[in-house]
């Protein structure tokens, strides 16, 4: 039987498009972004915003205790003493940078969406802390969510055609397709299961990896965007895109029987990235 509940109100503050929490454990912090107005926000609590202007697609903790950050059509770092350094452009014009995540060699992957509306050749790149940048995956309408199970099998989401899949022995396979709603940002807990956030429908669900359906949490919201775990309960964020309720844009927090997983940490220099290594 699928076991089912709510979410509650982390806060009264409501975000244009919130997206891509994270725990960092060494803060004892979140970390989420705010896509459209451009910030990077710490502290569910007190939330303090660092505003940059651009687009963010995601943020990520680097091992210097700085942040690397999925501009709009590059990287930028911000070093651990707030100096902001910005990267070349790693995708063109009618791009621009969404979700990422750092895997275990301390590189980023960092998909792309399109600047307005859909169109199908979209990527998925891995960026080494060199600079060196690898193409993962192409023809993507929207490159969205990523996740590491246990065994290092990373799991992404292209959105519009609603699919989920995994990267085994070198080749893409769909693992979950045929969603209610539009699968968005994703995590993978510490027993092994995939939580899904559902644009759309207020809704995140929790799978196994084989895709068998475990358990589904209610926002009072219908544009549920990301999930992450924090110390206590999992976090969920949402969008105020077109929907309008009083909710729009909230991040909710739901209290489930598992926990997460430290994060990975970008391997590369936030003070020094690569991109000014032979300035």
């Amino acid at each position: 039987m699928t076991r089912t509940s709510h979410a509650r109100l982390a806060g009264p503050q409501r975000y244009s498009l919130a997206e891509g929490i994270i725990w960092d454990d060494r803060a004892g912090q979140a970390v989420w972004v705010d896509i459209h107005n451009g910030d990077i926000v710490r502290d569910l609590e007190n939330p303090v915003a660092l505003h940059l202007d651009t687009t963010v697609g995601a943020v990520a903790l680097a091992e210097d205790g700085g942040l690397l950050v999925a501009g709009h059509r590059g990287l930028i770092a911000i070093a651990a003493d707030g100096a902001v350094s910005r990267g070349p452009d790693l995708v063109g014009a009618a791009s621009r940078l969404n979700d990422g995540i750092v895997d275990p060699q301390g590189q980023f992957i960092v998909g792309s969406g399109a600047v307005e509306g859909r169109s199908d050749d979209q990527v998925l790149l891995r960026v080494s802390p060199d600079g060196t940048v690898e193409t993962l995956r192409d023809g993507l309408s929207l490159s969205n969510g990523l996740a590491y199970s246990s065994d290092g099998t990373l799991f992404h989401v292209d959105t519009w055609v609603k699919t989920i899949s995994a990267l085994r022995d070198g080749e893409w396979v769909t693992v979950l397709d045929g969603f209610e709603g539009y699968p968005d940002g994703i995590t993978i807990d510490a027993d092994d299961c995939l939580w899904v956030a559902l644009y759309g429908t207020g809704s995140v669900r929790r799978y196994t990896l084989d895709g068998e359906l475990l358990e589904a949490v209610a926002i009072d919201t219908p544009e549920a965007t990301c999930v992450g775990f924090l110390p206590r309960g999992l976090a969920i964020t949402s969008g105020a895109e077109s929907a309008t309720d009083a909710n729009a844009g909230a991040i909710f927090i739901a209290d489930v029987d598992t926990t997460g997983r430290p994060e990975n940490r970008w391997a590369g220099s936030t003070t020094t990235p690569y991109w000014r290594e032979n300035r």
